[in-house]
Parts: structure tokens; C-alpha cells; sequence
């Protein structure tokens, strides 16, 4: 496909009520996991994955850039200058990120479907949703159309779109980036209730991650707030050793997802 918002849409209305697999299992996820060359990815929270494949499949990987962690994507538009104030016009393809928390930390993305004016709703399409209002709008089973309240909009990045496809325009798709983020490797003697400098550096990828406080000071303590962000992060993907339902250890494989989505 040429490299315009048309198709962009075109791809990501293909998709339109595909539902996700057990343990969040997505064709998106498997697509990043090879990408980063990290097979965890494939169960992780997959809306950003669904929006950066759509980018990739329709020839617009550049532009929109590949990512599964929002807030890192939201830096990928700030960087170009592409970056817009939730109250702005919105045109179709323009990507949205969305702040149900209210802390300023994007949480959730879809693509405009429609042009919108400054204030009013605007209709969508998104991966990890629910099909309502009933459902959770950030963590929910598929791909659907919706239509959004700006009040939830943090902002949107306008990828720079080819206007139009010139003639005889080959059908291809971005080169894989050259460079991917390797996370740090596991340190030895971490541990709940343990006393270790990499404990501060876990709470660090906690806090760019959501899943601890940033008003809780960093310490060498993997003490009670560290494994409560810790349980919440392996409750989330999947990572909690087996039988256990409350989980505060973080083991090699949760260590390289944190601090890839973190970083990454």
C-alpha cells in the first residue's frame, strides 16, 4: 500500500472485531514480539501494538512509528514536532491518546476515523476495547469503532502522510528499524524484603511504567510499595509463578518486558 492516512484506515478498519486470544494473545503481539525479538510482547496490552501494525502493514511504519508502550509514543510525535493539544481539529488518521487515569500519562491510543472541530466527539478505531461503555476502554478484548468524548483525549500525534499515492506507487512496506532496545540484564540478588542498589532501579521502571507512585522515594528497600507495583505489573502480563495469585517477585523474564515498555 502507498504511505497515506486512506490507507492507514483501510487497514485498521480490516481488523475491525478481531478479538484477542487467552492471556491477551494478538496476531499485533506475535507481529511486535518479532519486531523487538521478545516473545512476551505477544501477551502484553496490545493497543498501541494494533495502531503501530496498522502503520507498518499499510506502508506507513515510518511515519507512525512501532511502539506498545503509549507514553513512548506520544515522545516519538513530541520529537517530530507532531504533536497536538487535544483541543485542536483532528483530522482522519491522526493518532489519539487517551488519559482515563487523569494523570497526564497516556494510557490508551486509536485512530481518528473522521475529521473532528475543536470540541466535539470524535469517531475512532482502536485495538485492546470493548465494543461499549460497559467493558474496559483500555484493557478490553478487540478491535472496534467508537466514538469519544474529548474530555479523555490527552492528544494526538499527525503522522506526516503522503497527501496522495502517486502514480504506478509500489506496494511496500518500511524496512525493520536497525536498532531495538535491549533491557539491562537481571540482577543478582533481588528480592522482596532484600536491601540491593538495583531495587532503586526497579522502582524507577515502576514509576515510568504507572505501576508505582512518583511521589514514593527511591530506595535500595524492595520493601511493600515496590512489590505491590511488582504484583501489579506480573498480575497484568501474565507473569506470576504458578498458583500464586498475589505475586511481589519480579524474575528475568518480567524484569526485560518493565524495562523494555519502560525504555524501550
Amino acid at each position: 500500500m502507498a504511505s497515506t492516512a486512506a490507507a492507514m484506515l483501510a487497514e485498521a478498519r480490516k481488523w475491525k472485531g478481531y478479538k484477542e486470544g487467552a492471556s491477551n494473545h494478538t496476531k499485533f503481539g506475535e507481529w511486535y514480539a518479532t519486531l523487538v525479538k521478545d516473545k512476551s510482547f505477544a501477551y502484553a496490552a496490545w493497543c498501541d501494538e494494533y495502531v503501530s501494525y496498522c502503520g507498518y502493514a499499510s506502508g506507513n511504519g515510518d511515519v507512525v512509528g512501532q511502539f506498545a508502550y503509549c507514553p513512548s509514543h506520544v515522545n516519538f510525535f513530541k520529537k517530530r514536532g507532531q504533536w497536538h493539544k487535544a483541543t485542536e481539529a483532528i483530522k482522519p488518521g491522526d493518532i489519539l491518546f487517551f488519559d482515563w487515569n487523569d494523570d497526564g500519562v497516556a494510557d490508551h491510543v486509536e485512530i481518528a476515523t473522521a475529521a473532528s472541530a475543536p470540541g466535539a466527539s470524535v469517531a475512532t478505531i482502536g485495538g485492546n476495547t470493548s465494543a461499549g461503555t460497559a467493558g474496559s476502554q483500555s484493557n478490553g478484548d478487540g478491535v472496534y469503532e467508537r466514538t469519544r468524548y474529548r474530555s479523555d483525549i490527552l492528544g494526538f500525534g499527525r503522522p506526516a502522510y503522503k497527501a496522495t499515492a502517486p502514480a504506478g506507487t509500489p506496494d511496500t512496506k518500511p524496512p525493520t528499524p536497525a536498532k531495538t532496545y535491549t533491557p539491562p540484564t537481571f540482577p543478582k540478588g533481588l528480592a522482596p524484603n532484600k536491601s540491593t542498589p538495583s531495587a532503586k532501579t526497579l522502582q524507577k521502571a515502576l514509576k515510568a511504567t504507572g505501576w508505582m507512585g512518583k511521589d514514593v522515594e527511591l530506595s535500595h528497600n524492595y520493601g511493600p510499595r515496590t512489590q505491590k507495583g511488582v504484583a501489579g505489573f506480573n498480575a497484568k502480563h501474565g507473569l506470576n509463578d504458578k498458583g500464586k495469585t498475589y505475586d511481589p517477585a519480579i524474575g528475568p523474564k518480567g524484569w526485560a518486558l518493565l524495562f523494555t515498555l519502560a525504555y524501550g
